[in-house]
Parts: C-alpha cells; structure tokens; sequence
C-alpha cells in the first residue's frame, strides 16, 4: 500500500529540502511549487473553523510542477463535489428532523458520503502534502527516501 511517510517539525522551523525535484528525484530542478495548508486541532471539529494559512515552497521540476498543479486542482474538485453531494444528501436525509443534533448529524452524513475519497487520499496521496497544527507541521511525502533525506537534513522525526 503506497501510504505516506510523514516528518513531522516544529511550525517555526524553516525547513530544508533536498535539491531534487520532490516527484522525479530530478537534481537541481530549478522551480519550486507552493504547497499550502490550514491548521487543524480541536477548534477544527467542534467549531468548524480552520486555523492560520501554512506555506512552503517545494522543489519541483516544470513538467511535475504541472502535473502536481494539475493533480491538485483535480482533488480539490472531487473533494468539494463530494462535500457538496454530502450536504445535499444530508439535508434530504434530515429535512424534517427538528433534534438539537441536527448539524452534527449533517457533518456525519456529508463526512460519510466523503469517507470513499478519503479512503482513496490515504491509499493514493498526492506527491507531497502538509498538516499542520497549532506548533507544528506533518510534511507527508509519497517517496519514502525523500521523506528519509528530508527528516535527516531538518533533523525532523519520521511518524
């Protein structure tokens, strides 16, 4: 199964990446791709607000770079269509519910119709990707001895 191998650093920490392209393994690419995410914790869940915006650049070669581009619009489409699809399934499914747990039903309904993709994510991850937290970061590579090279110049722990 082609899980990610996640290194996990502190927020603060301005990391270092080898100089290859993070896909190919190209030395020296020359470009870079901006990788961006929104901090997650308890706030996430129980008052559905995400945290402040984490970036970092990325090496990449122009042919990856564009098809990382690519891959990511793609998935942020699915997953958007599916949580769309999630809401309308839940508010079809809960249209004459008048319970106190209505919109945590709704949440499970829509997460529900979603869960297939989220299966796929796991199973299929994207090239590279990034959670982060409150005081750190989960950098998720596909490549398993990038993630290796990576925690070993940032001195970062492999998860």
């Amino acid at each position: 199964m082609a899980l990610s191998t996640d290194v996990n650093l502190p927020k603060t920490q301005q990391p270092v990446f080898p100089d290859r392209c993070v896909a190919c393994g190209q030395e020296q690419p020359g470009n870079t791709m901006r990788v961006c995410t929104n901090a997650i914790g308890w706030w996430t869940i129980t008052l559905w607000w995400f945290g402040p915006r984490f970036c970092v650049d990325v090496p990449a070669c122009d042919g990856c770079r564009h098809t990382m581009l690519q891959q990511r619009w793609i998935r942020r489409v699915i997953t958007w269509c599916l949580g769309i699809i999630g809401v309308v399934v839940a508010v079809s499914l809960l249209q004459w519910y008048r319970g106190p747990f209505k919109r945590w039903l709704a949440l499970g309904v829509a997460l529900t119709c979603m869960s297939p993709w989220f299966l796929w994510e796991t199973v299929f991850p994207p090239v590279v990707d990034l959670t982060a937290y409150a005081d750190t970061v989960d950098y998720e590579f596909q490549n398993a001895d990038y993630a290796r090279e990576f925690a070993a110049l940032n001195n970062g722990k492999i998860d």
